[in-house]
C-alpha cells in the first residue's frame, strides 16, 4: 500500500505526517530529512512495546547517519514530573543539542514525554514520533498527555512535531481492547468537523469493522484534519472541542475507581452522557445522539455497568471540571462541525446525571 504524506499545517510551522501499511519499512527516508544535518538522536520507548520496533527505529536512524542512544522508561512512570526531570540529565549525557535529533516510540506515553522534553531541551529540539498505538497516532500531533504533579495531571504544552511516522499495521488487526480509545477520540473527531464528515462515519466504520486498510488509512486521515482544525481555532472554546467526553470519563474513573476500568470505555460514556446534556443545552439533535451510540456500539464499544450515586457523581463532575478552570462548563455538540464550552443548568445536569446512572444499573 502506498505510503500517505500528510502535511499538518499550525501557521508558523507544520508536522510532517507520514501513514500506510508498511510505514516502517521506508524509516530511514523519512528520518533524514527531519533535520538539516544527521548528527546525534535519544530514542526514548516504554518497556510496553514490542522491543523489534525500538530496535527498528534504531537501525533506521543509523542508516540515515545519526549516532542513536536509546533509553526505555517503565509505561507506567512515563508521565511523572520526575521521569521528565531524570530524562534531562540523559539527553545532557548524550550530548544532544538544539540541531539534534529526539525519537519517541510507543504509545501515548513515551510520545507525550517525547514531545514534552523536545520542546524543553535547549530551547526546542527536532523531534519525530513513531506511535505503535491507535490513540498515539490520533493525538501525538496536537496534543500531549499532561504531566502528573501531586497527583493531578496538569503540566503540558502544545506539541511541536517534525515528523510523525503511523505505520497502520502495528494497529490494523488489533482488538478493541487495544484499539477502542482511537476509536473513540475518531468519533469525537469527526462529530467536531462538519455535517458532511460526520455522515461519512458510518461508512468508515463498517470499512474499519471489515479490516479493510484503505478505510482506516482514509479515517485516520480524516481524524487528523479534524483535530488540526480545532488546534489552530481562533477561538478558544473552540479549541476545547478535544475536551468533549473527557471530563465525564475522569469523574467516572474518580467515581468507580482509578483503573478499574478501560480508559476507552469510561471515554465513550463519557461522550454518550454529554451528548445527551447537549440535548437541553444546546439544542442538539436526538438523531445525533442515536447515532453515535451506534457508531461506538458498532465499533465494539459496549456501555459500561455501575451503580454510583448521582449526587456523588455530580460532585465529582464538577471537582474536576473546577481542578482546570473557574467556571463550570462542558465541551458540547451543538450540531456537527461545533463542539463548544457551554454552560448547563443544574435542574438539567441533575435530571441527567439520574437518567444516565439509573440506565447503567446492573439489572
Amino acid at each position: 500500500m502506498t505510503i500517505r504524506r500528510k502535511l499538518l499545517s499550525f501557521g508558523s510551522r507544520s508536522t510532517d505526517v507520514r501513514l500506510g501499511f508498511g510505514a516502517l519499512d521506508e524509516l530511514p527516508k523519512f528520518l533524514s530529512g527531519a533535520v538539516g544535518k544527521p548528527s546525534r538522536a535519544y530514542v526514548l520507548s516504554s518497556d510496553d512495546i514490542d522491543p523489534v520496533h525500538v530496535e527498528t527505529v534504531r537501525r533506521a536512524l543509523v542508516d540515515s547517519g545519526f549516532n542513536a542512544a536509546v533509553r526505555c522508561i517503565a509505561a507506567s512512570d512515563a508521565l511523572g514530573a520526575e521521569t521528565a526531570l531524570a530524562q534531562y540529565a540523559e539527553l545532557s549525557a548524550a550530548g544532544i543539542t538544539a540541531e539534534d535529533l529526539i525519537v519517541g516510540v510507543g504509545g501515548d506515553e513515551a510520545c507525550s514525554l517525547a514531545s514534552y522534553i523536545s520542546r524543553t531541551w535547549c530551547g526546542g529540539v527536532s523531534c519525530a514520533l513513531v506511535p505503535t498505538t491507535l490513540d498515539a497516532m490520533i493525538r501525538c500531533s496536537t496534543q500531549m498527555t499532561p504531566l502528573t504533579v501531586s497527583g493531578g495531571s496538569l503540566v503540558s504544552l502544545e506539541p511541536e512535531v517534525s515528523l510523525v511516522v503511523c505505520d497502520l499495521a502495528l494497529v490494523g488487526d488489533r482488538p478493541v481492547e487495544e484499539n477502542g480509545l482511537g476509536y473513540a477520540l475518531m468519533c469525537g473527531a469527526y462529530l467536531s468537523e462538519s455535517r458532511a464528515c460526520w455522515d461519512s462515519l458510518g461508512t468508515a466504520v463498517r470499512g474499519i469493522v471489515e479490516k479493510n486498510e484503505t478505510s482506516l488509512s482514509d479515517a485516520l486521515s480524516t481524524t487528523l484534519t479534524a483535530r488540526l482544525n480545532i488546534a489552530k481555532s481562533v477561538s478558544p472554546s473552540a479549541r476545547r472541542a478535544l475536551l468533549f467526553g473527557h471530563t465525564t470519563a475522569r469523574a467516572l474513573s474518580a467515581c468507580l475507581g482509578e483503573g478499574a476500568h478501560p480508559y476507552y470505555l469510561l471515554l465513550a460514556e463519557g461522550m454518550r452522557f454529554e451528548a445527551r446534556l447537549a440535548i437541553d443545552a444546546c439544542d442538539f439533535s436526538v438523531d445525533e445522539v442515536f447515532a453515535l451510540d451506534d457508531h461506538l456500539e458498532d465499533l465494539g464499544i459496549g456501555e459500561l455497568s455501575f451503580d454510583i450515586d448521582p449526587a456523588a457523581f455530580i460532585e465529582t463532575l464538577r471537582a474536576e471540571r473546577f481542578r482546570v478552570a473557574n467556571r463550570f462548563q462542558l465541551a458540547l455538540p451543538k450540531y456537527p462541525g461545533v463542539i463548544r464550552l457551554s454552560s448547563i443548568d443544574d435542574e438539567v445536569l441533575e435530571r441527567h446525571a439520574r437518567a444516565f446512572i439509573a440506565s447503567r444499573k446492573p439489572e
